[in-house]
């Protein structure tokens, strides 16, 4: 048991020191809340999958990054009467389309965003910044 834990934690180090290096909540930092979406409100949450082009552990609640500008990936989460509201061909991946939004962080300021599902057409549904603190 002791080699396979040693074995386990020398093949994940290399993934460890090329992961993603988010900010701390204590640093000069934007936070970026996914998890306060409204489904009532057709504003469904987002999962955060890659920055700047780099794969990144999921998150899917909320995460801190460093003042600067970014390029942000999500999956959108959306449930199935979101789904039944689409084409069918979009239908097929919708969960597994992967979103790709360019995102400036400001120090001290909180951005909630979702997945805006309210367009009449569902090739308009997009990410979208919904409150600024």
């Amino acid at each position: 048991m002791k080699k396979i834990s040693i074995l386990f934690i020398a093949l994940s180090l290399p993934f460890s020191v090329l992961a993603f290096n988010f900010a701390k909540p204590d640093e000069p930092s934007g936070k970026i809340v996914l998890n306060d979406a409204n489904k009532a409100k057709l504003l469904y949450q987002m999962e955060l999958v890659a920055v700047n082009g780099e794969n990144v552990p999921r998150r899917g609640h909320a995460f801190w990054l460093k003042p600067g500008d970014y390029e942000l990936s999500f999956f959108p989460k959306l449930d199935d009467y979101a789904k039944k509201h689409m084409g069918l061909k979009e239908r097929r991946n919708a969960d597994k389309e992967l979103v790709v939004v360019s995102f400036k962080v400001v120090e001290g300021k909180n951005y909630y965003l979702a997945y805006d599902a309210r367009a009449e057409n569902s090739l308009e549904w997009q990410p979208i910044v919904y409150r600024v603190e």
